[in-house]
């Protein structure tokens, strides 16, 4: 497998970081309805070393209580890369995701997250992070 970072202008690799972009808005918009609608019905979701989340309603369980959690989530992407697997393409994508607190404290994480496509729509989705600063109480 071969990435290949997207800088140039080729119209494949603009389709790819405008996808991922319109995906990380909708993750950062806290509507989990918005944000499976870019995933298979099967979705697999792990995040860092916990259990992995399969299905839409265990993913959208999740990103819910997220949304609960934090009053604003931001990614700030620093790069996106494409690839393929098996069944698709893969989209690697590197952020700094911001998460607000109800109390107005801030914590800044950096995070890369894997996205395995299959039919243009998320098929495995993870993770990786530390998320013990945003999680802890």
């Amino acid at each position: 497998m071969s990435f290949l970072a997207l800088s140039s202008n080729s119209q494949a690799e603009s389709d790819t970081v405008t996808w991922a972009k319109k995906f990380f808005a909708a993750v950062d918009s806290r509507q989990p309805d918005a944000i499976v609608t870019f995933m298979q019905p099967d979705i697999r979701l792990q995040m860092g070393n916990a259990p992995a989340l399969v299905g839409i309603p265990a993913v959208h369980a999740a990103f819910s209580q997220a949304a609960q959690r934090f009053v604003a989530i931001q990614h700030s992407i620093q790069g996106i890369w494409q690839g393929t697997w098996e069944k698709g393409d893969v989209v690697s994508v590197e952020a700094i995701v911001t998460y607000t607190f109800p109390d107005s404290r801030i914590v800044k994480l950096p995070c890369t997250s894997t996205l395995r496509l299959q039919d243009e729509k998320i098929a495995d989705y993870r993770i990786f992070i530390d998320p013990t600063p945003a999680f802890a109480d």
